[in-house]
Protein backbone atom coordinates (compact mmCIF):
# COMPACT_ATOMS: atom_id res chain seq x y z
CA UNK A 1 0.00 0.00 0.00
CA UNK A 2 1.11 3.55 -0.89
CA UNK A 3 1.69 5.76 2.07
CA UNK A 4 -0.41 8.86 0.45
CA UNK A 5 -4.23 8.67 0.59
CA UNK A 6 -5.63 9.14 -2.63
CA UNK A 7 -9.85 9.75 -2.73
CA UNK A 8 -10.18 6.62 -4.82
CA UNK A 9 -8.49 3.01 -5.04
CA UNK A 10 -9.42 0.18 -7.37
CA UNK A 11 -8.19 -2.63 -5.21
CA UNK A 12 -8.25 -6.00 -8.42
CA UNK A 13 -7.27 -9.55 -7.37
CA UNK A 14 -8.73 -12.94 -5.97
CA UNK A 15 -6.85 -12.65 -2.56
CA UNK A 16 -9.49 -11.02 -0.28
CA UNK A 17 -6.52 -11.49 2.75
CA UNK A 18 -4.76 -8.83 1.16
CA UNK A 19 -7.24 -6.64 0.52
CA UNK A 20 -8.56 -6.86 3.86
CA UNK A 21 -5.05 -5.94 5.51
CA UNK A 22 -5.04 -2.69 2.93
CA UNK A 23 -8.48 -1.26 3.88
CA UNK A 24 -7.54 -2.27 7.45
CA UNK A 25 -4.40 0.17 7.25
CA UNK A 26 -6.55 2.79 5.58
CA UNK A 27 -8.72 2.75 8.19
CA UNK A 28 -6.85 2.87 11.28
CA UNK A 29 -4.36 5.65 9.53
CA UNK A 30 -6.74 7.48 8.11
CA UNK A 31 -9.81 7.89 10.62
CA UNK A 32 -9.54 9.31 14.01
CA UNK A 33 -10.33 6.39 16.34
CA UNK A 34 -12.81 8.60 18.44
CA UNK A 35 -15.35 8.31 15.42
CA UNK A 36 -13.89 5.11 13.04
CA UNK A 37 -16.74 3.00 13.27
CA UNK A 38 -19.08 6.63 12.49
CA UNK A 39 -16.75 7.21 9.14
CA UNK A 40 -16.31 3.54 7.85
CA UNK A 41 -19.07 1.73 5.78
CA UNK A 42 -18.89 -1.18 3.92
CA UNK A 43 -20.85 -2.51 1.06
CA UNK A 44 -21.67 -5.28 -0.75
CA UNK A 45 -22.74 -5.33 -4.71
CA UNK A 46 -24.17 -9.19 -5.30
CA UNK A 47 -26.54 -8.04 -2.23
CA UNK A 48 -29.61 -7.90 -3.60
CA UNK A 49 -30.57 -5.60 -0.81
CA UNK A 50 -27.48 -3.03 -1.80
CA UNK A 51 -28.03 0.65 -0.27
CA UNK A 52 -26.66 2.23 -3.26
CA UNK A 53 -27.91 5.57 -2.28
CA UNK A 54 -26.83 5.31 1.37
CA UNK A 55 -23.25 4.77 -0.05
CA UNK A 56 -23.11 7.53 -2.63
CA UNK A 57 -24.71 9.31 0.43
CA UNK A 58 -21.95 8.36 2.88
CA UNK A 59 -19.52 9.75 0.77
CA UNK A 60 -20.81 12.71 -0.27
CA UNK A 61 -21.13 13.58 3.55
CA UNK A 62 -18.42 15.42 5.42
CA UNK A 63 -16.59 13.23 7.78
CA UNK A 64 -17.70 13.23 11.19
CA UNK A 65 -15.32 14.74 13.89
CA UNK A 66 -12.52 13.51 11.25
CA UNK A 67 -10.66 14.54 8.30
CA UNK A 68 -11.58 11.51 6.73
CA UNK A 69 -14.47 9.34 5.59
CA UNK A 70 -13.71 5.55 3.83
CA UNK A 71 -16.42 3.86 2.10
CA UNK A 72 -15.56 0.38 0.76
CA UNK A 73 -17.25 -1.24 -2.36
CA UNK A 74 -16.93 -5.31 -2.69
CA UNK A 75 -17.94 -6.81 -5.56
CA UNK A 76 -18.28 -3.99 -7.81
CA UNK A 77 -18.45 -5.69 -11.23
CA UNK A 78 -21.65 -6.98 -9.72
CA UNK A 79 -23.32 -3.41 -10.05
CA UNK A 80 -26.27 -2.83 -12.34
CA UNK A 81 -25.45 -0.72 -15.82
CA UNK A 82 -27.00 2.66 -13.97
CA UNK A 83 -25.20 2.05 -10.70
CA UNK A 84 -22.06 1.61 -12.67
CA UNK A 85 -22.41 5.17 -14.32
CA UNK A 86 -23.12 6.43 -10.83
CA UNK A 87 -19.91 5.52 -10.05
CA UNK A 88 -18.08 6.70 -12.67
CA UNK A 89 -19.67 10.10 -12.62
CA UNK A 90 -18.39 10.40 -8.83
CA UNK A 91 -15.31 9.35 -9.28
CA UNK A 92 -14.98 12.51 -12.21
CA UNK A 93 -14.93 14.51 -8.84
CA UNK A 94 -14.82 12.43 -5.91
CA UNK A 95 -14.90 14.42 -2.35
CA UNK A 96 -11.15 15.17 -0.90
CA UNK A 97 -12.63 13.85 2.28
CA UNK A 98 -13.62 10.62 1.25
CA UNK A 99 -11.80 7.54 0.74
CA UNK A 100 -13.69 5.17 -1.62
CA UNK A 101 -11.86 1.75 -1.82
CA UNK A 102 -13.83 0.26 -4.74
CA UNK A 103 -12.91 -3.86 -5.29
CA UNK A 104 -13.17 -6.83 -8.07
CA UNK A 105 -11.88 -10.08 -7.77
CA UNK A 106 -10.88 -10.20 -11.24
CA UNK A 107 -7.04 -10.59 -11.42
CA UNK A 108 -6.63 -8.30 -14.75
CA UNK A 109 -8.77 -5.33 -15.79
CA UNK A 110 -11.50 -6.52 -17.57
CA UNK A 111 -14.71 -4.94 -18.90
CA UNK A 112 -15.67 -0.95 -19.57
CA UNK A 113 -16.18 -0.40 -16.19
CA UNK A 114 -13.22 -1.00 -14.77
CA UNK A 115 -11.22 0.23 -17.13
CA UNK A 116 -13.06 3.00 -16.59
CA UNK A 117 -12.39 3.14 -12.98
CA UNK A 118 -8.71 2.26 -13.06
CA UNK A 119 -8.27 5.41 -14.73
CA UNK A 120 -9.84 7.63 -12.31
CA UNK A 121 -8.89 5.93 -9.09
CA UNK A 122 -5.28 4.42 -7.44
CA UNK A 123 -5.24 0.91 -9.12
CA UNK A 124 -3.52 -1.86 -6.41
CA UNK A 125 -3.54 -5.44 -7.48
CA UNK A 126 -3.92 -8.55 -5.14
CA UNK A 127 -3.50 -11.68 -6.92
CA UNK A 128 -3.20 -14.72 -5.47
CA UNK A 129 0.57 -15.53 -4.32
CA UNK A 130 2.10 -18.27 -6.56
CA UNK A 131 5.01 -20.92 -5.40
CA UNK A 132 7.80 -19.15 -4.26
CA UNK A 133 5.39 -16.03 -3.08
CA UNK A 134 3.76 -18.56 -0.76
CA UNK A 135 7.16 -19.74 0.88
CA UNK A 136 7.79 -16.40 1.53
CA UNK A 137 4.62 -15.17 2.98
CA UNK A 138 4.65 -18.37 4.91
CA UNK A 139 8.17 -18.02 6.47
CA UNK A 140 7.34 -14.46 6.92
CA UNK A 141 4.42 -15.22 9.29
CA UNK A 142 6.68 -17.50 11.12
CA UNK A 143 8.75 -15.04 11.78
CA UNK A 144 6.61 -12.47 13.08
CA UNK A 145 6.04 -14.76 16.11
CA UNK A 146 10.01 -15.70 16.65
CA UNK A 147 9.56 -19.21 14.45
CA UNK A 148 11.29 -20.53 11.48
CA UNK A 149 9.32 -23.27 9.35
CA UNK A 150 10.90 -25.94 7.50
CA UNK A 151 10.92 -26.87 4.14
CA UNK A 152 8.97 -29.83 4.47
CA UNK A 153 6.08 -28.26 6.95
CA UNK A 154 5.92 -25.57 3.76
CA UNK A 155 5.08 -28.21 1.79
CA UNK A 156 2.97 -29.62 3.67
CA UNK A 157 0.52 -27.03 4.04
CA UNK A 158 0.91 -26.14 0.33
CA UNK A 159 -0.63 -29.76 -0.56
CA UNK A 160 -3.11 -29.90 2.66
CA UNK A 161 -4.54 -26.36 2.27
CA UNK A 162 -6.31 -24.23 -0.88
CA UNK A 163 -4.30 -21.24 -1.99
CA UNK A 164 -5.76 -19.04 0.44
CA UNK A 165 -3.95 -16.23 2.63
CA UNK A 166 -6.68 -16.25 5.22
CA UNK A 167 -7.21 -20.11 5.67
CA UNK A 168 -2.81 -20.32 5.63
CA UNK A 169 -3.13 -17.45 8.42
CA UNK A 170 -5.85 -19.30 10.45
CA UNK A 171 -3.65 -22.36 10.30
CA UNK A 172 -0.66 -21.03 10.91
CA UNK A 173 -1.77 -19.56 13.45
CA UNK A 174 -3.13 -22.50 15.22
CA UNK A 175 0.20 -24.02 14.58
CA UNK A 176 2.55 -21.58 16.62
CA UNK A 177 0.04 -21.70 19.13
CA UNK A 178 0.66 -25.54 19.06
CA UNK A 179 4.43 -25.15 19.40
CA UNK A 180 4.41 -23.45 22.20
CA UNK A 181 8.38 -22.26 22.94
CA UNK A 182 9.89 -24.13 20.54
CA UNK A 183 11.30 -22.46 17.42
CA UNK A 184 10.96 -24.40 14.57
CA UNK A 185 7.87 -26.09 12.77
CA UNK A 186 8.17 -29.11 11.05
CA UNK A 187 6.24 -30.84 9.12
CA UNK A 188 4.75 -33.51 11.88
CA UNK A 189 3.63 -30.09 13.83
CA UNK A 190 1.66 -29.11 10.36
CA UNK A 191 0.23 -32.75 10.19
CA UNK A 192 -1.19 -33.12 13.94
CA UNK A 193 -2.52 -29.24 13.91
CA UNK A 194 -4.51 -29.35 10.76
CA UNK A 195 -5.32 -33.02 11.00
CA UNK A 196 -8.52 -33.41 8.89
CA UNK A 197 -8.40 -29.98 7.54
CA UNK A 198 -11.44 -27.99 6.75
CA UNK A 199 -10.50 -27.68 3.23
CA UNK A 200 -10.85 -31.64 3.01
CA UNK A 201 -14.11 -31.57 4.94
CA UNK A 202 -15.28 -28.57 2.60
CA UNK A 203 -14.53 -30.67 -0.31
CA UNK A 204 -16.41 -33.43 1.04
CA UNK A 205 -19.54 -30.96 2.16
CA UNK A 206 -19.50 -30.16 -1.34
CA UNK A 207 -19.71 -33.38 -2.57
CA UNK A 208 -22.51 -33.93 -0.84
CA UNK A 209 -24.51 -31.01 -1.89
CA UNK A 210 -24.03 -31.97 -5.29
CA UNK A 211 -25.59 -35.01 -4.66
CA UNK A 212 -28.29 -33.70 -2.63
CA UNK A 213 -27.49 -35.65 0.57
CA UNK A 214 -29.13 -33.40 3.34
CA UNK A 215 -28.25 -36.39 5.81
CA UNK A 216 -24.35 -36.59 4.92
CA UNK A 217 -23.89 -33.50 4.41
CA UNK A 218 -24.84 -32.54 8.02
CA UNK A 219 -23.19 -34.93 9.28
CA UNK A 220 -19.94 -33.69 7.83
CA UNK A 221 -20.48 -30.31 9.13
CA UNK A 222 -21.14 -31.69 12.77
CA UNK A 223 -17.55 -32.59 13.27
CA UNK A 224 -16.94 -29.36 13.60
CA UNK A 225 -19.71 -27.81 15.73
CA UNK A 226 -17.42 -27.86 18.72
CA UNK A 227 -15.28 -25.46 16.60
CA UNK A 228 -16.56 -21.69 16.07
CA UNK A 229 -13.66 -21.01 14.33
CA UNK A 230 -13.58 -23.82 12.06
CA UNK A 231 -17.33 -23.60 11.55
CA UNK A 232 -16.82 -19.89 9.64
CA UNK A 233 -13.70 -21.07 8.32
CA UNK A 234 -15.49 -23.72 6.70
CA UNK A 235 -18.17 -20.96 5.42
CA UNK A 236 -15.26 -18.92 3.85
CA UNK A 237 -13.97 -22.32 2.09
CA UNK A 238 -17.08 -22.95 0.88
CA UNK A 239 -17.15 -19.69 -0.89
CA UNK A 240 -13.82 -19.97 -2.15
CA UNK A 241 -14.15 -23.66 -4.02
CA UNK A 242 -17.73 -22.48 -5.25
CA UNK A 243 -15.54 -19.31 -6.81
CA UNK A 244 -13.14 -21.35 -8.07
CA UNK A 245 -15.48 -24.06 -9.79
CA UNK A 246 -17.13 -21.21 -11.18
CA UNK A 247 -13.77 -19.92 -13.58
CA UNK A 248 -12.55 -23.69 -14.08
CA UNK A 249 -15.67 -24.49 -15.95
CA UNK A 250 -15.05 -21.27 -17.85
CA UNK A 251 -11.42 -21.88 -18.34
CA UNK A 252 -12.09 -25.46 -19.50
CA UNK A 253 -13.52 -23.86 -22.66
CA UNK A 254 -10.02 -22.15 -23.66
CA UNK A 255 -7.52 -24.19 -21.78
CA UNK A 256 -5.31 -27.49 -21.26
CA UNK A 257 -5.99 -29.13 -17.54
CA UNK A 258 -1.98 -29.01 -16.94
CA UNK A 259 -1.98 -25.09 -18.20
CA UNK A 260 -5.13 -24.32 -15.82
CA UNK A 261 -3.52 -25.89 -12.65
CA UNK A 262 -0.28 -24.07 -13.16
CA UNK A 263 -2.37 -20.42 -13.29
CA UNK A 264 -4.27 -20.92 -10.73
CA UNK A 265 -1.57 -22.25 -8.46
CA UNK A 266 -3.76 -25.43 -6.89
CA UNK A 267 -2.47 -28.44 -5.46
CA UNK A 268 -3.04 -31.20 -7.62
CA UNK A 269 -5.41 -33.11 -5.03
CA UNK A 270 -7.44 -29.57 -4.96
CA UNK A 271 -7.18 -29.49 -8.69
CA UNK A 272 -8.88 -32.56 -9.45
CA UNK A 273 -11.85 -31.41 -7.25
CA UNK A 274 -12.44 -28.60 -8.46
CA UNK A 275 -12.44 -29.83 -12.11
CA UNK A 276 -14.75 -32.72 -11.03
CA UNK A 277 -16.97 -30.27 -9.00
CA UNK A 278 -17.18 -28.43 -12.14
CA UNK A 279 -18.43 -30.87 -14.40
CA UNK A 280 -20.60 -31.79 -12.11
CA UNK A 281 -22.89 -28.45 -11.29
CA UNK A 282 -24.53 -26.22 -13.31
CA UNK A 283 -23.81 -22.77 -13.50
CA UNK A 284 -26.46 -21.32 -12.00
CA UNK A 285 -26.38 -24.18 -9.15
CA UNK A 286 -22.88 -22.72 -7.90
CA UNK A 287 -24.59 -19.05 -9.05
CA UNK A 288 -27.04 -20.14 -6.01
CA UNK A 289 -24.53 -21.90 -3.93
CA UNK A 290 -22.43 -18.05 -3.66
CA UNK A 291 -25.98 -16.24 -3.16
CA UNK A 292 -26.48 -18.37 -0.28
CA UNK A 293 -23.06 -18.50 0.97
CA UNK A 294 -23.22 -14.52 1.33
CA UNK A 295 -26.60 -14.45 2.57
CA UNK A 296 -24.98 -16.73 5.66
CA UNK A 297 -22.10 -14.87 6.12
CA UNK A 298 -23.92 -11.65 6.07
CA UNK A 299 -26.23 -13.34 9.16
CA UNK A 300 -23.33 -14.67 11.10
CA UNK A 301 -21.88 -10.89 10.72
CA UNK A 302 -25.43 -9.70 12.26
CA UNK A 303 -24.93 -11.76 15.50
CA UNK A 304 -26.79 -15.41 14.06
CA UNK A 305 -25.36 -18.54 15.50
CA UNK A 306 -22.92 -20.13 12.28
CA UNK A 307 -23.99 -23.78 13.31
CA UNK A 308 -28.13 -22.22 12.71
CA UNK A 309 -26.83 -20.56 9.91
CA UNK A 310 -24.73 -23.16 8.41
CA UNK A 311 -27.17 -26.13 8.71
CA UNK A 312 -30.22 -23.86 7.16
CA UNK A 313 -27.64 -23.51 3.93
CA UNK A 314 -27.05 -26.93 3.67
CA UNK A 315 -30.69 -28.28 4.21
CA UNK A 316 -31.63 -25.15 1.33
CA UNK A 317 -28.86 -26.27 -0.67
CA UNK A 318 -30.42 -30.10 -0.47
CA UNK A 319 -33.59 -29.12 -0.93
Amino acid sequence: MPTKNFPAYLFLGEEDFLKEEAVEKLRSGSLDPKTRDLNYSVFYARDKNLEFSQMLDNLNTLPFLSKKRLCVLKDADSLSADEKRSVLFYLRNPKETSIFVIESPSPVIKGEFLLEVSRSAHLVYYRRLRDTAIDTWLIKKAGLSGKKISKEAIGTIKESLPNDLRVFSSNMDNVILYIGKRSLIAREDVERVIGVSPSHTTFDLINSLEKKDAKRALRIFSSLKRDRKKETELLGLMAWNARMILRVKELLKIKDRREMQRDLGLNPRSFEQIVRHASGFRTDQISGLLSEILKADLDIKTGTSPRVVIEGLILRMCS
